[in-house]
């Protein structure tokens, strides 16, 4: 029961099919906390069907008191290396365990004590980030943003710097006939939205000067903004072809072909892999056909249908790959169950890296050899 029960809150991106259902009742259960708390503010906006709400709410927050509970008692049994109260208490301190106590242990204190609604409205707004969990947009985020945190703190402070060196020009420029600009703190809220390109338009300069001076600070902002967004665009960039080169390194590592290749060699075969997302139904290859590339299955599932029967790949399995050996014809029907993205690997890609690598290409060779003895069909023997 344990095991059953740990492998609802199993992450990474293969979880097993419960967990992926549990994730689905889990976020609806916070889109409803946090939808109601958000509709709450509306005056009268429920009529009759407030009752009804309140037993929804009620619903979703068994859910995620149950979620809680979970995740803190396999905190405790499961530390193996450490004293169970540290492990409870880095759970309970660690960001993900706070969002799993804001989104629910303040409802349940204030259903006992009488939660003020401005505090339902807040803790049922905050409990939103219990998504973060099933999200990797907020992980990628922060490790983003301390990859590049020193080109972003040299952005701010230049943005910083031109703040308050244009709001004191134009303090002095403008402060003699336009009152809005009569001292320094007050014109650094025209600086602000000058240069953030908003332009409100409730403080603009009076004087000839100052409007040339302010034309030129409105398009200096249209570079100086746009920098930090430069920073965290081409970070997140750079970081989401990171985690893609990686899990595309853990697939190629897995095929019996090259897990005696080096890790450069590995990092030189997912540079060859080609994206490919198939629809349901698609057939991916035939019975007969010639063998060109091979497959590796990232998401969703896939169908082989041969004459040993039907085999249901998953996530993390790979086809095709005795084509990168000799160009032979299928042997099996391969179409997808459901829709899927898939990693393509070409046969001749695959040999003009090979070509560089004498002796790899007769290690595969014997690797070949004995997979395909390992399918070859079986003999009929002599009988007199």
């Amino acid at each position: 029961m344990r095991e059953w029960l740990k492998g609802l809150v199993v992450e990474g991106p293969f979880p097993p099919r419960r967990a992926s259902y549990y994730r689905m009742a889990l976020t609806a259960a916070i889109l409803l906390s946090t939808g109601q708390a958000a509709l709450n503010t509306v005056p009268g906006i429920w009529g009759g069907w407030y009752a009804s709400t309140r037993y929804a709410l009620g619903g979703a927050l068994i859910l995620l008191a149950f979620d809680y509970t979970l995740r803190m008692a396999l905190a405790w049994q499961g530390a193996d290396n450490e004293p169970r109260m540290r492990a409870l208490s880095r759970y309970a301190t660690s960001p993900y365990g706070i969002f799993d106590f804001l989104a629910v242990v303040p409802f349940l204190i204030g259903e006992g004590l009488g939660l003020p609604k401005d505090g339902e409205t807040v803790f049922g707004i905050i409990g939103f980030l219990k998504l973060a969990r099933h999200s990797p947009a907020l992980e990628t985020l922060g490790v983003v943003i301390m990859a590049e945190f020193r080109p972003l703190m040299s952005a701010l402070f230049i943005m910083l710097l031109l703040i308050v060196s244009t709001s004191t020009l134009l303090y002095f420029i403008e402060r003699d006939v336009n009152p809005s600009f009569g001292s320094v703190p007050e014109a650094m809220w025209w600086s602000v939205v000058t240069l953030a390109t908003l332009g409100y338009g409730d403080v603009v300069p009076a004087t000839a000067l100052g409007k040339v001076v302010g034309g030129g600070v409105a398009i200096l902002g249209l570079c100086m903004f746009a920098l930090p967004a430069s920073i965290l665009a081409s970070g997140f960039t750079e970081e989401m072809r990171r985690q893609s080169f990686v899990s595309t390194w853990h697939l190629v590592a897995k095929v019996p072909f090259f897990t005696r290749l080096q890790a450069s060699q590995i990092a030189e075969v997912a540079s060859l892999l080609k994206v490919y997302r198939a629809v349901r139904g698609e057939v991916l290859m035939r019975e007969g056909d010639l063998g060109e590339c091979m497959y590796f299955l990232v998401s969703g599932q896939i169908e082989v249908q041969g004459k040993a029967g039907s085999v249901l790949l998953k996530p993390g399995d790979f086809f095709g790959e005795i084509a990168l050996i000799e160009q032979c014809p299928r042997t099996a029907t391969v179409r997808a169950a459901t829709r899927c993205q898939l990693l393509i690997l070409d046969a001749r890609e695959f040999h003009k890296f090979v070509s560089a690598y004498p002796h790899l290409l007769e290690t595969i060779w014997e690797t070949a050899r004995s997979r395909l003895a390992a399918h070859a069909p079986p003999q009929p023997s002599d009988e007199t």
